[in-house]
């Protein structure tokens, strides 16, 4: 008789393996949102949704939950590129330019030789200058950097490693090594660079850096090696599988920031996910370091709901391994279902300023159909609505590591969100805006 995943889980826990698998799966359920009805509420709510770039040229941010507004938003921050059929080498730059929010015109402001379709150049407005200063990745010699460009008057500083985060207070950035992101995860490393580690699966000396925006220095905060330590300790042996870290966000204070540790899957794990992924919490300091989703579960997208609460897509280990939505406390184990099965996939899932409402993204495959849907989902009235529908045109735009992911992203007043997406018209890769002001 063929064992499951789940079986593998149970009996590993059942034994003591893995000293209880620190996660509990809850599937409380309020009022049933059925497929018939979504459908209606899609129906009645027509949302005014444009191209606000165009093509020849490509226009995208990048990754989701960062803000592409300015704070008097008037203008957002995107990309533009000639191409979107492969990977940018190392001399292939793209424009960094702001888009005027009333009319569509891109001016250029600068360009980067450090960015991917899946992440952008990591641009963040800085929120000490939000209308005047940006962050973004670049090259300087053989090194990725970030710098910091006054739109007004061009000064630029840098600074010696590149940006995976930023502060809410804009006085840090966390920081990942794009050497090892290239080599084990290409979709969000840039090319060209080299792992320092690699040949070790677990360094001690690379990890999470924290970057002191003021004086330009760094130190790192938590390392591959101690996440290991963690999963050793409670009886996950992974036995040389080369882990990288991921995708690392502050909580909204700053206090602490979560991060993803992944490998990919080793043979005598045969049960887990493909990307088999974990997700830890970490004061700045380093300290109380938390593995608040377990790796067994692969944890995929989340988002800080505020200073505890996290939202999450990861896989339910007592029902198929389906991706669903899940709400949780930081450190309490204890995974809430959002969605009464309406939200059973997997998105990039991102609050609203208001902490009410999420917005998420689903992909449609079936055959030579390949579509993209946003949801907004209301946590106060437990409803979902279907903002768009998009045809992606063609499968490399949601499939690989040329895909075009929607990757919401919110205004600050939280009446719009801006997702990357392909222009229904000519198949360019464009930026789009949805006006929510209805919402409510």
């Amino acid at each position: 008789m063929k064992s499951t995943r789940r079986d593998f889980l149970k009996s590993i826990v059942g034994a003591g393996v893995l000293g209880a698998i620190p996660g509990h799966l809850s599937t409380t359920r309020q009022s049933q949102i059925t497929p018939s009805q979504l459908d209606n509420v899609a129906a009645k709510n027509k949302y005014n949704v444009r191209a606000i770039t165009k093509g020849p040229k490509h226009h995208f941010f990048g990754y989701y939950g960062i803000c592409p507004w300015n704070k008097s938003q008037t203008h957002l921050l995107t990309l533009e590129t000639d191409f979107q059929d492969h990977m940018p080498n190392t001399s292939e730059k793209a424009a960094i330019g702001l888009i005027n929010v009333k009319n569509g015109k891109f001016k250029k402001i600068t360009e980067t030789a450090a960015w991917n379709f899946q992440q952008g150049a990591m641009l963040h407005w800085d929120p000490l200058n939000p209308d005047s200063e940006i962050f973004y990745n670049d090259r300087t010699g053989n090194q990725i950097v970030s710098k910091i460009l006054n739109i007004q008057n061009g000064h630029t500083k840098e600074l010696p490693r590149p940006i995976n985060a930023l502060s809410h207070d804009g006085k840090y950035a966390l920081s990942l090594t794009y050497g090892r992101l290239g080599r084990l995860r290409k979709v969000v490393g840039y090319s060209g660079m080299r792992d320092p580690n690699i040949h070790e699966p677990y360094p001690d000396n690379d990890g999470v850096f924290l970057t002191d925006i003021q004086t330009g220095k760094s130190k790192l905060i938590v390392s591959i090696a101690q996440v290991n330590t963690v999963l050793k300790n409670r009886g996950l042996d992974l036995k040389g599988a080369h882990m990288w870290f991921n995708h690392v966000v502050f909580n909204k204070s700053d206090t602490r920031f979560l991060f993803l540790a992944r490998v990919w899957r080793p043979e005598h794990l045969p049960h887990l996910r493909e990307l088999t992924t974990g997700m830890f919490t970490v004061n700045i300091d380093g300290s109380n370091l938390i593995e608040t989703i377990p790796f067994e579960y692969g944890v995929s997208h989340f988002d800080w709901r505020n200073d505890q609460e996290i939202i999450a897509t990861f896989q339910d280990i007592e029902d198929n391994n389906q991706f669903k939505h899940f709400i949780f406390k930081d450190g309490s184990g204890q995974f809430r279902l959002l969605g009464n099965g309406e939200l059973n996939f997997d998105g990039h899932c991102t609050f609203a300023p208001n902490q009410r409402w999420i917005a998420t993204d689903k992909k449609i495959k079936n055959n030579n159909t390949f579509r993209q849907h946003l949801y907004i989902y209301d946590m106060a009235k437990n409803q979902l609505k279907r903002i768009v529908n998009f045809d992606m045109k063609e499968k490399q735009n949601i499939n690989g590591n040329l895909r075009c992911d929607f990757h919401p992203r919110w205004n600050h007043s939280g009446d719009a969100i801006c997702f990357d997406a392909i222009d229904q018209k000519d198949g360019t890769r464009q930026l789009h805006v949805v006006n929510l002001k209805e919402l409510n």
